[in-house]
């Protein structure tokens, strides 16, 4: 009896995973005579990223997106490091670069959060893009991101957000884990579900942000600037959301240094899910979030009940999961134009489950800073 529920949740997962990947397909993009130039602003909120800020500044700088359109805000936030002496030299160089320092963070706020909102009540352009100090946007990033707010119904943006050094194995299974997230998020706005997004690729239009009364009843979750605020945006009646999938639209990161800082980061995206339930979300995000965790948990026992008894068919509820995961992990890598493989497909899908089912019983009851050195 078990094992035919294993396999019905298996099935009903094949087919929903299908259809999201049905969704990715009908993603399209503009073509160059459709494109729209609003006046932007890009922020970023660093602290202490004296390694990585050059990168990200000189990324932003060389966007071919029209100089006059575009302004640039970095928010030092509390670095004790080099961050401010560097980003002070290039603010006399760059016109359109401005910066923003943040001494301490008010009671009843997240640390970025505050940041993030003290330089959005500066700015004064249609559309704001957001991406993070150790990030390298494509060259025509901006220019990608923007083109959606054609449509005035659009409030809300995402693009792909791979962690990726594209050097060793661990870091080919960083990137597919980042990318099929992203994959996920992309397919269900396509077929009209909120569920995620991340930070180091999103935009809103100003007027969105103002609509929905910013971070308010949101600013005090350590995490969350990016999908909480999504669902803030897609839960008015005015705005969607929408994915913006090309090779253009990609920013890349690097993915965690160390098995430690990769449990901090799983434990802090985990430490949402029960506020999703105490919040305004999408009924969609409701429903699915347990789904996939059931999901996980039938692929991890089928797992185990195999090496338990060497019974083949004990197999099967992982197959169809490794299966699926990875028709829709090709479509998305292709839609991007990066090389997908199966191989690193084969090895995540034994150890993903593994890590959704712990971190999602631990991240709720976990607390922890935003940076480890904090």
């Amino acid at each position: 009896m078990i094992y035919f529920l294993f396999i019905l949740i298996s099935l009903i997962y094949a087919g929903f995973i299908l259809w999201l990947t049905d969704g990715i397909r009908n993603l399209s993009s503009p073509t160059e005579n459709e494109y729209i130039y609003p006046e932007t602003t890009v922020i970023v909120s660093a602290r202490n990223e004296e390694n990585n800020i050059s990168n990200l500044v000189n990324a932003l700088v060389n966007q071919s997106y029209p100089k006059e359109l575009l302004q640039l805000i970095i928010i030092n936030d509390r670095s004790t490091d080099q961050t401010a002496e560097i980003l002070t030299n290039y603010e006399r160089e760059i016109d359109n670069l401005t910066i923003v320092t943040i001494q301490e963070t008010p009671a009843g706020w997240a640390p970025k959060k505050w940041a993030l909102n003290t330089a959005i009540n500066t700015v004064t352009t249609e559309i704001i893009l957001q991406t993070d100090a150790d990030c390298i946007p494509h060259n025509d990033w901006v220019k990608c991101m923007v083109q959606p707010f054609s449509s005035s119904e659009v409030g809300f943006v995402s693009g792909p957000a791979p962690l990726t050094n594209k050097s060793t194995l661990i870091d080919s299974l960083y990137e597919l884990d980042s990318l099929a997230q992203d994959a996920f998020s992309a397919g269900g706005f396509s077929q009209g579900m909120v569920f995620s997004c991340t930070g180091r690729n999103i935009g809103y239009s100003k007027q969105a942000f103002d609509d929905v009364s910013g971070y308010e009843n949101v600013s005090h979750f350590i995490s969350g600037d990016d999908d909480l605020l999504l669902h803030k945006i897609t839960g008015h009646p005015s705005y969607k959301a929408q994915f913006v999938l090309s090779k253009e639209s990609v920013v890349e990161s690097p993915p965690p240094s160390s098995l430690e800082q990769f449990i901090h980061q799983r434990l802090r995206f985990a430490s949402k899910g029960f506020s999703y339930y105490n919040i305004k979300t999408s009924a969609s995000l409701r429903v699915v979030l347990p789904f996939l965790y059931v999901t996980n948990l039938v692929a991890l026992l089928s797992l185990f009940n195999f090496t338990e008894t060497s019974h083949f068919y004990w197999m099967w509820p992982w197959i169809i999961k490794t299966m699926v995961d990875g028709i829709i992990t090709y479509v998305f890598y292709h839609s991007i134009g990066r090389k997908w493989s199966l191989g690193t497909m084969t090895l995540l899908s034994l150890i993903h489950p593994l890590y959704i089912v712990t971190f999602g019983i631990l991240g709720p009851f976990s607390t922890f800073e935003w940076k480890l050195d904090d």
